[in-house]
């Protein structure tokens, strides 16, 4: 087997590592808070949210709120909505599709707070022939089923004249694989996949490679979600974990090649320093001066948009039935965090 065939399952492997890692020395940490810990999901092939769970990891800002965390990796959103699904999960760090999916599947989870902007693309190979997005009718496009890239994609593609399963093949994709898959191929192909919808770090990854050129570019929102069981009953660690949460962010912004470093090594995707701060560039917390400046609340236009990104879902089949989602956004918990780190 090659060394690229095994990058994929070398990942996974010390994804699950770090994780049992991280369980380990988090449960033998004595804090103010309750005894048991929080079990967070998180995306190690996802930056920006990487770098924030770095800085829970190796600073003491959980300490200092006197909470506790266990850690637990995911590839993408799809898995991560299984493992909370079958009440493994208290929190997520997800992009917004896949919180739209699990709301829509068990109703007893909450968007409690903004997780980051991240960016999401069309990669082909550098020296394929295709220049627009209409270059793609008749071609197949890889992608991870049940991601936010993934329902964006297919908006975009719609918007642009393609029928998904018409005009152009959607195959699904783990997104921990989308690095290997384009570093087997070729300058020109990668295979019989034309182009893959992915996000970064993967897109910063083969771009600055010289492995793939992106087609089209866009933003991607985020979500922070907890199982309605935690908002009732553990309200005050829910609160404490926001507000230690809220001071991730600056602590990023004042040391950020320290936490970047951090994330190469759980996503074994290296990457500069410059083409990271490209990828910040896209989340405002990401270089908030202090505390008081991160806002993680939901402003109206965001959650007049994430109603619409539900009911692209619907149309386009990933959710099988109309979600109001104002009914399951609870903000009340990411306000009093804010106010009390506002205070200090």
């Amino acid at each position: 087997m090659s060394t690229h065939r095994l990058r994929p399952i070398l990942f996974l492997a010390l994804s699950a590592t770090l994780a049992v890692v991280a369980v380990s020395s988090n449960c033998d940490r004595k804090t103010a808070g309750g005894s048991i810990p929080l079990r967070l999901g998180w995306q190690p092939p996802w930056a920006n949210q990487g770098q924030i769970v770095e800085v829970l990891k190796h600073t003491d800002v959980l300490t200092r709120n006197g909470v506790r965390l266990e850690y637990r990796a995911f590839t993408y959103g799809g898995p991560m909505t299984e493992a909370a699904l079958a009440g493994e999960l208290d929190i997520l760090f997800v992009g917004d599709q896949p919180a739209i999916t699990l709301i829509s599947r068990d109703p007893s989870w909450r968007i409690v707070a903004r997780m980051v902007n991240f960016r999401s693309a069309f990669l082909v190979p550098p020296g394929s022939p295709i220049k627009t997005l209409k270059d793609l009718t008749g071609k197949k496009v890889a992608t991870a089923f049940g991601s936010t890239t993934h329902r964006d994609a297919v908006r975009i593609l719609s918007e642009g004249g393609l029928e998904v399963g018409k005009d152009v093949q959607l195959v699904n994709l783990d997104q921990a694989e989308h690095a290997g898959v384009i570093a087997r191929g070729g300058t020109n192909a990668w295979g019989d996949i034309a182009a893959i919808a992915t996000y970064d770090p993967t897109i910063g990854v083969t771009v600055q490679g010289g492995q793939a050129r992106v087609l089209k570019e866009w933003v991607s929102p985020g979500a922070v979600v907890a199982k309605d069981s935690i908002i009732r009953e553990r309200p005050d660690d829910l609160k404490r974990f926001l507000q230690a949460y809220i001071q991730a962010f600056p602590i990023y912004a004042h040391d950020p090649g320290r936490f970047n470093a951090l994330y190469s090594e759980d996503s074994r995707l290296p990457l500069p320093n410059e083409v990271y701060s490209s990828m910040a560039a896209c989340e405002p917390n990401l270089s908030a001066p202090d505390a008081q400046s991160v806002n993680i609340l939901l402003s109206a236009q965001q959650q007049e948009n994430l109603q619409l990104n539900a009911d692209t879902a619907v149309k386009i089949g990933i959710i099988k039935h109309a979600v109001k989602m104002s009914d399951y956004v609870d903000l009340l918990i990411a306000e009093e965090a804010t106010k009390q780190v506002q205070a200090k």
